[in-house]
């Protein structure tokens, strides 16, 4: 539901870039008022197909739209990932909502980060929810805390979403967290014999600064 080519031009901001900081960074939980975010678990490949094998989800996944059909191979693939040190390395996170009463919680959603460049301290993040929690601001909260993961913990300069410009709810979630539209790309990716367009959307450390100050 979510996403490279560097053009080298002219300096537009007099800061000097000095890449990512605190790499390598290891998965960590990370809580919000209503949430949690932890690392993927063996346990969750259930909750998570429940929810990424719905058409109305899966046809916007870019980069694993086969994991309906493949069962638990590309799952571990993604529990796997939970290290950030080199340029193509991922984060991902289950969302969950903590029991009050010291239940089983409820995962609703996973979220993830990439890093694109560590010189050019870029990342990209992207994300999946069930869908019968949209609309209750679970998923604002949940990439609002990971975008102070990106910005604030790794020293991000620009954070950047690649999605199916068809997903509007995505979308509308990009312009709540204040990510600009940048470019929408013609059928760049093939998906179930269909080529479909990638949007990108991003936002800049300052930009996310003065949204949260």
């Amino acid at each position: 539901m979510s996403n490279d080519a560097h053009t080298q031009g002219a300096a537009t901001d007099t800061v000097e870039a000095s890449g990512l900081k605190n790499l390598p960074y290891e998965a960590v939980e990370v809580s919000t008022d209503r949430l949690v975010l932890r690392p993927l678990t063996e346990d969750d490949i259930e909750t998570a197909q429940s929810y990424r094998n719905r058409e109305g989800v899966a046809r916007y996944l870019l980069w694993e739209v086969h994991e309906r059909e493949q069962g638990e191979e590309p799952f571990a693939g993604r529990r796997a990932l939970r290290r950030l040190e080199h340029d193509g390395d991922g984060l991902v996170f289950a969302v969950e909502m903590p029991d009050a009463n010291g239940g089983h919680s409820r995962v609703i959603g996973d979220m993830s980060v990439f890093l694109k460049s560590a010189a050019d301290a870029q990342l990209e993040v992207g994300w999946v929810f069930h869908p019968a929690v949209h609309g209750r601001g679970y998923a604002t909260e949940a990439a609002q805390a990971l975008l102070r993961v990106c910005f604030e913990t790794l020293g991000a300069h620009r954070v950047v979403a690649e999605l199916d410009p068809r997903n509007e709810v995505s979308a509308r979630l990009c312009d709540t967290l204040g990510m600009r539209r940048e470019g929408h790309y013609l059928e760049n990716v093939l998906v179930d014999g269909a080529w479909t367009d990638t949007c990108i959307h991003a936002i800049l450390d300052r930009e996310f600064a003065a949204l949260t100050t």
